[in-house]
Order: structure tokens, then sequence, then C-alpha cells
């Protein structure tokens, strides 16, 4: 079954992301750009009944778009979704609008794993582009969008220089990895330079899930999305902590998709059972629940009553940020969902703008 066979965005059962970017001119950018310089109860200490306002601030941190160039490489590994293949900024920025969406941190959606057999000299430039068409979208609509540029581990070298470029130049607000690279993870040590080099310019680094080499199309009928993509971002993150990432690397802040994928349902279970490691102290000074505490996460696509009250008994408020996973999944879904938690109006001030706003300086009105 094709991994975009969903019926509809924001149906009672809307797909996460997965695959699939509207070309722009290399020369026509840079000229532009130079020119311009537990159960559903939740924690009952947290949630209160509040009344809903008709209209209030929301900064959605998982935001995707979609250029030419990605959009024929991922149609190579299946048929794109009509709302991808249609996918413009102009229906972007109306989807914030309807939503009262103030603004959206744009991020490239599940990259096709394809990727990560090309050659570094064939992933660079569609790499380059998709960024660059990003920048000026950030340019284009001022006021409106943050970015996170993407990166490939795999390639070490060019990541170096893809990091250098996006901070420099394009003035990302961070960086974007996804939680596998086909056959590694994002712990493996082959890529500490990778982050010795974030670490040094106190970089968000913000992950988007995918199906690795080894755990794609597993079960008949079930998409990668549903099951797969929580299972990577646990990876992804474990990957980090017990190779030492984490530890050595303090001043890099850390986003993950949704609420987590499966890591607060197995985050008490991974702290047990780690106990007896002889390196657990170098890699977990405090314990392996504080390192899951002192991450950051946005709710897209988990935000109802079970996902929510999981991750906010292992994080505080302070770590949870809204995601919608447009165009995935609807702004309008998501936010129904988190709406119905009970939280109270601080805590969703805070989960809606205010987090967002500390975290990414860029972001501030």
């Amino acid at each position: 079954m094709s991994k975009f066979s969903a019926s509809a965005v924001g149906a009672d059962d809307p797909i996460a992301c997965t695959g699939p970017c509207c070309g722009v001119s290399r020369r026509g950018f840079l000229a532009t750009f130079a020119a311009a310089g537990a159960a559903t109860t939740l924690p009952t200490a947290t949630f209160a009944q509040t009344t809903t306002p008709v209209k209030r601030r929301v900064i959605d941190v998982h935001h995707h778009y979609f250029p030419d160039v990605f959009k024929q490489s991922s149609a190579r590994e299946g048929p794109l979704p009509p709302f991808v293949r249609d996918w413009s900024p102009q229906r972007m920025l109306e989807e914030m609008d309807k939503n009262n969406i103030e603004k959206s941190v744009l991020s490239l959606a599940s990259v096709p794993v394809g990727w990560f057999r090309m050659t570094s000299d064939e992933l660079r430039p569609i790499i380059r582009t998709c960024n660059e068409y990003a920048a000026k979208l950030v340019q284009d609509h001022k006021g409106r969008h943050g970015l996170f540029a993407y990166v490939s581990c795999k390639d070490v070298d060019g990541s170096l220089q893809e990091i250098a470029y996006a901070f420099d130049t394009l003035k990302a607000d961070g960086i974007e990895m996804s939680t596998s690279f086909g056959d590694k993870w994002p712990g493996d040590p082959a890529f500490t330079p990778v982050f010795e080099e974030l670490n040094r310019r106190k970089a968000i680094v913000y992950f988007h899930p995918l199906a690795p080499f080894c755990c794609g199309n597993l079960v008949p009928g079930v998409q990668d999305s549903w099951i797969e993509y929580p299972y990577d971002t646990g990876r992804a993150i474990l990957s980090l902590l017990f190779n030492g990432t984490l530890a050595k690397f303090r001043d890099i802040r850390w986003i993950f998709s949704h609420s987590g994928g499966a890591i607060p349902y197995l985050s008490h279970r991974i702290d047990y059972q780690s106990r007896p490691l002889k390196n657990l102290k170098e890699v977990a000074p405090d314990g392996v629940l504080a390192e899951f505490r002192k991450l950051h996460y946005e709710t897209a696509n988990a935000a109802s009553g079970p996902a929510i009250a999981g991750l906010l008994k292992l994080v505080p408020i302070s770590q949870v940020m809204y995601g919608s996973d447009f165009p995935y999944v609807t702004s309008e879904y998501n936010l129904a969902n988190l709406r119905a938690n009970g939280l109270s109006a601080t805590d969703m001030t805070a989960i809606e703008y205010g987090n967002a706003e500390k975290l990414i300086p860029g972001l501030k009105s």
C-alpha cells in the first residue's frame, strides 16, 4: 500500500507526515536575498476548564513546504497525495489565516529514503535548492515564517557546508534532520563533527521522522506514518542519548516531532532497563528521565488526550510547542484536539506560542 493512500486531510484519521519542492531560480534567489540583506486523564495540577477565546495567537513549528525538486524526487517512491501535488504558498497562507496561525516554521516533510542512496554530488544541489526556496518564502512573506534548513548527516562535509550557508546566508532559525539516514541514526559517532558545529553555534535542531531502510512497508495495509514514524523518533532520541550526543553537546536545543513519538509511553521502561549500563552516568548524568525532560517536543497529530497526558507526565509544559504537520493534517484538527484537553489558559498560551518565542527568538513579534 502506498504511504500516501489516506483519503483526506483533516479527516478523523489524518495521516502524519510522509515524503515530499515550486522552483526558484538560484541566481534569482541569491540576487533578491543580497538585495534584501495517562489514559485520557491529564495531570490534575496542570489543568483547569477554560473558555476558549474566539481568536488567539498561534505559532506552528511543524509546517511543510514543497519545492518542485522535492516533489519530483518524492514521486519516484510513490504517487503524491493531492494536497502535496497541489500545494502552493498561497494555499499555505490561506490555511494559516483560516486558523489564526500567526507564524509557521517551515521544514521539509519526510524526505525520500532514496536520498540516502545518492552520492553527495547528487544530493547536495537538491538540499540547497529546497533550503533556498524556503528562505525565499520567509523573505517574501515577512513576519509569517521561520525556517529549519535541512541537512543530511550521511554527508558530513556537505552538512557542515550547508549549516554554514543556512545560518550565515539564509539566516535560518535552526536545522532540520531526519530521524534516520537510511541505515544510520543521528547518534552514530561518524556524525560527531556535525553536532560539534551545531553545538558551537548553539543551534536548534529539529527532527522529522521517516521509515529507515529496514522498516518501510513491513505490514501490508499499514502505512509507515501510522506506526513506524513514532518509533523512528524514539530510535533517534535513544541513539542520541545512549551514544552520548545529548550529554556531550549541551548547547544544542533539540526538538522532536509528534509529542516525542514512542518515548513518553516507553520512558520508564527505558529508564529502568538501562540502569545496569556501565556508562549510564556518562551519557545520562542525572538519569534517563532527566534527559528526556530537557528535550523539546511539538504536538503535530499527537495532541489528543492520551498523547498529551503521556507527554505532560514526562516533561514540564515549558518543553511543549504547537505543531500542525500541514498539509498532512489540518490546523483545525490539531487545535481542536489540543484545546479539548482542559489545559489552563496559562498552559495553552505557553504551548500555542509562548514556548516557541522563547526557544526561537526570530519568531518574536
